[in-house]
Formats: structure tokens, sequence, C-alpha cells
């Protein structure tokens, strides 16, 4: 049987390099265009093609076509909420203008599937209830605004298309800078014996789901029977940022205190997803935040295939 072709932009990112891991696994011929901005070539398996382009400037339409991709996974972006309200020109280049060109140039290589990874936390803004797709999005942000634009034109590209809306993804290989990397930056403290840091007073609340489990839904919303649409991607669990010290904490089996820095700028305060339409597929979510934090502990963060 002829290997089927995947394209992942961002792929030698932190959710990408698990997504490449997978699809290579899974039997896939895999291609990534990454320019190295936040990804590791490193990461990469050998057999998978890398091509270094800025999805904002430069020329991608030979890139994709040289790959012939069935299905395009288009995880690359501007991830920072902070970096989008310092410099929103750029996040539109990138978020919005950037997706542009990879939708254009998905469709000029005769791609079958374009899945698009949006995101939860900031296209739904503050949300007390679990937000369903059908909820009204109301993004505070330039990276939630820019994400959203995206999401418009994805829909409307004439690809047969998934768009995943993830709640804050958490695992190996997330760099304590990257966007809503709270998980990470507590068990690099941790790990340090050092104080927890809180951006604001704690209270915040958030669904993390394991990196794992996201890929995971990305592989099933790339089946050719999947209708077109927009999916929800959670844990379906509500933890304040104080719940999750005081988990990393108990997890770590040390007094490790906490400091406070004031709440960073752009962020919601509670943001809670359903993932009840993309379970009617057969997905759920199967690591369990202690466990997640556990084997993170054990671990380390590191880069390990």
């Amino acid at each position: 049987m002829t290997r089927r072709r995947a394209l992942v932009t961002g792929g030698a990112g932190f959710l990408g390099s698990h997504l490449v891991d997978r699809l290579v696994a899974d039997g896939w011929r895999v291609q990534v265009v990454d320019d190295l901005s936040t990804g590791r070539a490193d990461r990469l398996p050998r057999d998978v093609r890398l091509d270094l382009a800025d999805i904002a400037t430069d020329d991608i339409i030979g890139v994709f076509q040289a790959g012939r991709p069935d299905v395009v996974f288009h995880l690359a972006a501007q991830a920072s909420v902070p970096r989008s309200v310092a410099d929103p020109a750029r996040d539109r280049a990138v978020n919005a203008g950037g997706s542009a060109r990879v939708l254009a140039a998905a469709r000029g290589a005769g791609a079958g599937r374009f899945v698009f990874v949006s995101s939860g936390g900031a296209i739904y803004g503050e949300t007390r209830r679990a937000a369903t797709e059908r909820a009204k999005v109301e993004p505070i942000s330039p990276y939630g605004r820019h994400k959203l634009e995206a999401e418009r034109l994805v829909a409307g590209a004439g690809l047969p298309f998934a768009i995943a809306r993830p709640s804050n993804i958490y695992g190996a290989r997330q760099s304590v800078a990257l966007e809503g990397a709270v998980v990470a930056a507590f068990v690099a403290q941790a790990l340090a014996r050092a104080p927890l840091t809180i951006d604001g007073d704690g209270a915040q609340t958030r669904d993390f789901i394991h990196a794992a489990d996201v890929v995971d839904a990305l592989v099933r919303l790339a089946g050719p029977s999947v209708p077109d649409g927009t999916w929800n991607v959670s844990a379906g669990q509500r933890t304040s940022v104080s719940e999750l010290a005081s988990l990393v904490e108990r997890e770590t089996g040390a007094k490790l205190g906490r400091s406070h820095r004031p709440a960073r700028a752009g962020d919601v305060h509670d943001s809670a997803i359903s993932s009840t339409k993309l379970r009617q597929l057969g997905w759920q979510p199967g690591v369990a935040l202690r466990v997640g934090i556990r084997e993170l502990l054990r671990d380390g963060l590191g880069e390990a295939h």
C-alpha cells in the first residue's frame, strides 16, 4: 500500500514534534515546515524531511508541491498572548496571513484534508461555564482574534477541514517560555526545589490536556470520514493554578512555597471547554493530570523520543 503523506507546519515544535512521532509510528511519510524560531531540528526522526521556512514571508508553494501531502496539519503559529499584545502586527502576519499562505499552498499541492490547530482558551475568552463549539466566541487578545480570523479562512478555503480548539496543552519538550506553559514552569521549578511562581492570584482556572491526547485527537480528525467542522479538545476538568501548584507539590513530596507576579497581559481568568462533540467520534483523554505531572517530575522536560 502507498504510505499516506502528511505535511506538518510547526512540526519541530513542542506539540508538532509529538504529532510527527505519532504519524511516523503509524506509517505516514512526513514532511515538516518550520522556521525553528521555537522548534528544534533534533526533535525530528531522521527520515522526516525538514524544510526551513517562515510561513509569514517565505515562498512555501514549491515546498508543498514537492511533498504533495494528502493531509496538511497546520500548527505553525506565534503562540504567545503577551507577545501578541506587544506586537499585534507580527502576530497577525503569522497567525492570519501565514495561515492564508499555508492554505493557498495546500490547495496548490492538491491536499485532500486540512487540520488546523487553533486555540480554545483564547478563542472563547472568559468561560465560567464549559464552552461548546456553539458558544459565542469573544477573544480578548490579538492572538485570539487572529486565530479566529485564521479559522474563518480555513472554513472558507474550499478544502475538507477540521479545526481543533485545544485547551491548555502540557507534556514533555514544552518550554517554560511557551504560551500557557504553567505546568512546565512548575515542573522545572519543582525539580530545582524552587518556589512555584504564580502569575496573578492563582484563582484563575484552566483545563489541562496532555500532548499525547491532543495528538490522538488530531490524527482522528485527519480521517477522511470525519465531517468538516470545529472540535474542542479538552480533558473536561477545571483546575485552578493554585490547585495545580498544590498537586505539583504533592507529587514532588516537598514543601516548595509560592511567589506571585502580576497577571499577564491578555490572559483570560477562567477557561473551561467541553469536548463532548469530539468524544462522539470515539476520542477520550487518556492521561490524568496527576499522572502526567508525575511522569514529568520523573522523566523531566527532556527531548528524548
